[in-house]
């Protein structure tokens, strides 16, 4: 049986609010590989939000798409001195197929959160002691990791609401 939210929407959602609300810049960065299936979540995020926010934020806010090797984005991080930077990854949680949640630093420590091979904390590490900067990371829990599988139809609708969802809070942030 599928484990629900460890929090309600209401209270993720909140909590993300209230991180990217205090932040002066902030780079979203998508991980993920777009021939396996569900794997792609959070780069189809992260393209869905560029469309959306329009080039607005500019100079406050970066989206990188760093598909299976986020890590290779650290310099260009780096020059942008973000204050948080936010990782878009499909992530085993246990939870319903397309549930967002908040991946905390002790589940990624375990390293069975990822789907890939890179380990996501590492990178969050080396993020966090080498910028100075606040980390999270949103998972989108997937239902197939196939390749050559599409997207999971709760997988698209949830990643394109969580792209909507931002896309409402930097309209509020650069306010």
């Amino acid at each position: 049986m599928k484990k629900e939210a460890p929090s309600s929407p209401a209270a993720w959602k909140g909590r993300l609010k209230k991180e990217t609300l205090s932040a002066r810049r902030i780079v979203i960065l998508a991980a993920g590989n777009l021939t396996k299936g569900d794997d792609a979540a959070g780069i189809q995020c992260a393209q869905k939000l560029k469309k959306l926010m329009g080039g607005k934020a500019r100079s406050r806010l970066k989206i990188l798409l760093g598909h299976d090797t986020p890590e290779n984005t650290t310099g260009e991080i780096r020059k942008f001195h973000p204050d948080l930077v936010l990782i878009l990854d499909a992530a085993r949680g246990g939870y319903k197929p397309g549930t967002v949640f908040i991946v905390e630093k002790s589940e990624i420590e375990d390293d069975s959160v990822s789907t890939h091979t890179i380990s996501l904390a590492l990178l969050v590490a080396y993020l966090e002691e080498t910028i100075g900067c606040k980390v999270m990371v949103l998972g989108i829990q997937p239902l197939n990791l196939g390749l050559g599988e599409n997207v999971s139809l709760p997988v698209k609708t949830n990643a394109e609401r969580l792209a909507a969802f931002l896309a409402n809070v930097f309209v509020d942030w650069r306010s």
